[in-house]
This record gives C-alpha cells, structure tokens and sequence, in this order.
C-alpha cells in the first residue's frame, strides 16, 4: 500500500503560477499511489479560483474523495484537507481543532481540522488522519491534542500524515512520536527537506505510523507545488 502526503497549496503549478488540478492528478499517478492525503485543499465557493478540487482530483484518479472544510474564506468558500483513495471509505469525518485557550488576541489564527477515515485494505481496516497544523507553537499544541486523542481511541492500525508546520526535534510533537513512528526512519533520502520546494531548508511534512510495516519512505524532489510530497510504502502485519 503507497501513501503520499502532499501539501498542495491549492493545486497552484508553482512554476507556472497557474491552477492545475491536471498536474496533480499526474504526480499522484506517476507514483502509484493508493491513498494520497492533501492539505491546502480548495472547495466550490464565489471567490474567484474556488472549484471543487476534491472532486476534480477524485474523478481524475478514478479514486474515492473525501473533504474536510477547516475553513470558509471570505466567509463563503472552503478551505481544508482531503482524502483521495483507491479503496472506498468505510468511514469519513472532520474533526475540528480548537482554538487555544489563551491565544492573545494579537496572533494570527487560522482554523485547522484534522480528517479520520477508516479505509479497508487486503481485508484489513485502516485508520487515516490527515492534518495541517496551524503557524503558532500554540495551534500546534491544540493539534496534537486532537491528533492524540483520536490515536488513543482506537485499537486500528493508524497513518498519520501531513504539513505540521515544523521541524521533527520540536517538543510540541513529542506525544506523536511516543504513540507512533516517522516513516522517515525508513526514508531512502534521508534528510531531505519538504519546504519550500524551490529551495528547501526545513522538513514540516510527515507520515507516521502503528501497527503496519513500513518497506520504505522517500521525499520527492520535483517541483509541483510550494512543498515535495513524501510517499512511504506499507505491509499491512
């Protein structure tokens, strides 16, 4: 089973400065990915450059779709995560991430949702959570709060992905990586950074992992959007 992470800032070519869904329909493909998780996901809404990216990507694919609005930018069009598998969901649901309690009112704040999916692969169910964490270390930690919470409550095998906004060494991530492991342990470039694609310095994008084997992970370095997708391949134990 190949997962892939990609944070794909909204499905903008980064080199061309254009939207287009085509290119990323086409990354997805070329890897032979069965489940890709997505962050920076555009839904239908009056702004300009709002289409159903779900869907497009799903259709493209031949794959299921599922959406998490985090967001309604403007007030009127969503903005959040998504799921597109070639294995139909058995479950799907968005789960809000709440504000910080005493966040001042001077931080930027921006409303984050973490998706849980359960997938059924070679007769075993998978659990999936993607998130996008916020850009405050205070964001971050409401974030593994949820993520944690949602790990502890089921006994499934679960991959985690997504563009956490920070580095692995950071201690707000600690309660993840004592429930999970990062498919970077097996990563076959190892060290490689996700961000920004045209000049990296900072691996934020991840896929963890309990209860299934990991073969391999890898970044991938072509320039599609703003970050390098990663894709790690599993045995299911």
């Amino acid at each position: 089973m190949k997962v892939m992470t990609f944070n794909i800032q909204h499905a903008l070519d980064y080199q061309k400065q254009i939207i287009d869904t085509d290119l990323f329909i086409g990354a997805i493909k070329k890897h032979g990915t069965d489940i890709c998780c997505l962050n920076e996901v555009r839904g239908e809404g009056p702004i300009e450059g709002y289409t159903d990216q779900t869907n497009a990507l799903g259709n493209g694919l031949g794959f299921y779709r599922y959406f998490g609005e985090a967001v309604k930018v403007g007030g009127t069009s969503p903005y959040g995560n998504a799921v597109v598998s070639r294995f139909p969901f058995k479950s799907a649901e968005t789960v809000a991430i709440p504000v910080s309690p005493d966040k001042t009112e001077d931080e930027y704040h921006e409303p984050r949702c973490v998706i849980k999916t359960v997938a059924e692969f070679d007769g075993k169910d998978i659990c999936f959570l993607v998130c996008h964490m916020g850009l405050s270390n205070k964001e971050r930690i409401e974030a593994v709060k949820t993520i944690c919470s949602l790990i502890d409550e089921t006994d499934l095998p679960i991959i985690l992905t997504g563009d956490f906004n920070t580095h692995s060494t950071d201690s707000v991530l600690e309660p993840i990586y004592e429930r999970m492991t990062d498919s970077d342990e097996k990563a076959e470039n190892k060290g490689v950074f996700t961000y920004a694609s045209y000049s990296p310095e900072i691996k934020i994008d991840y896929i963890f992992y309990r209860g299934l084997e990991c073969r391999y992970s890898r970044v991938i370095t072509e320039i599609y959007s703003d970050h390098f997708p990663i894709i790690a391949e599993f045995d299911i134990v």
